[in-house]
């Protein structure tokens, strides 16, 4: 068998090679195993590698038929293009090989999205592909300020990939009370990402906004009449208020009689729980002694008023006491 091409002697052949440049580029893809999506991934993550393959593979073809159909037979110009396609051709499987092993060790950026649920609940949903054994899927989600300043961490996390190289995980994370109106989530490989929320190009970070608006007092009253003196039974409930600036529940019992100055018949100052939310239930006798009992409830007035003004954060009701 003869080292080379039979160039010269039988420059049809070598033609017709160099007219087989795109179907040679297409075999050595498949042995490759890079195929549909794949050549898109090559050609969006390789962009030059993968115009300089094809590139040359057009180029060879268009060599080999010059020689094939422009040039006479057995002459030097001939001889001298075939070798050119040769080593066009030659260049373009090289770049192929290059950018189809890189595109096989691309590692995508992780992906991570935030879904509000309830008014303290967000889910986390991350996504990586493409990982070694020993890499690790770090995700952190945490409060954030309103000129993007970190603030409490909600939740950190490291996930390794599974035999695939993939990672998908969900997280339910509670928000805790607060002012807060913002929560971030990054996830990364390797080196922490810096200033990720003040870019908005930024890969594996997301911030979004979750509303959470503080809720007026729930106030209900309701007559316990089965004892000698009458009482008057209160539930109270609030949710989402905020612990910094503390806000506290003052509630007071008014006992109403025509002609006298309202008579204050039991007064509460309350604090939230650690999650913002009241719920209490309270008991006051009245008797028998005023006509009617008014019950106000606020988060904005140290000492309100029953009847009270139509104002945020306050409720107010006013019974008729029953007859003995």
């Amino acid at each position: 068998m003869p080292k080379y091409l039979p160039v010269g002697k039988d420059a049809q052949g070598a033609a017709r090679f160099l007219l087989a440049a795109l179907p040679a580029l297409g075999a050595l893809l498949t042995a490759l195993a890079i195929t549909g999506d794949l050549v898109g991934r090559m050609a969006r993550n390789h962009p030059w590698a993968t115009f300089a393959a094809f590139g040359c593979a057009a180029f060879a073809v268009f060599l080999g038929a010059v020689a094939a159909f422009g040039l006479r037979e057995g002459s030097n110009a001939e001889r001298r293009i075939l070798h050119a396609g040769l080593v066009v051709l030659g260049t373009g499987l090289v770049f192929t090989v290059y950018a189809g092993v890189r595109t096989w060790g691309d590692r995508p950026q992780p992906s991570v999205t935030i879904t509000p649920k309830r008014g303290s609940l967000v889910t986390v949903t991350v996504h990586a592909s493409g990982l070694r054994s020993s890499d690790h899927l770090v995700v952190r989600v945490e409060q954030l300020g309103r000129a993007g300043a970190t603030g409490q961490e909600l939740f950190g996390a490291s996930f390794g990939p599974d035999a695939s190289g993939d990672v998908e995980e969900n997280i339910d994370v509670p928000l805790p009370a607060g002012d807060f109106d913002d929560v971030g989530a990054r996830a990364w490989v390797g080196d922490e990402p810096k200033d990720c929320y003040r870019k908005g190009n930024s890969t594996g970070c997301v911030r979004v906004h979750v509303s959470r608006p503080q809720e007026r007092p729930q106030l209900a009253v309701d007559w316990v009449t089965f004892v000698r003196a009458p009482r008057v039974a209160i539930r109270l409930k609030a949710h989402n208020l905020p612990q910094r600036p503390s806000r506290s529940m003052t509630l007071r019992v008014y006992g109403l009689l025509a002609g006298q100055a309202p008579r204050v018949l039991a007064e509460w100052f309350l604090a939230p729980d650690v999650d913002g939310t009241f719920d209490r239930r309270l008991s006051v006798v009245v008797g028998h002694a005023f006509s009617d009992v008014c019950i106000v409830a606020s988060t904005t007035a140290r000492e309100p008023v029953c009847p009270a003004p139509v104002e945020d954060g306050t409720v107010w009701t006013q019974l008729a006491v029953p007859s003995g």
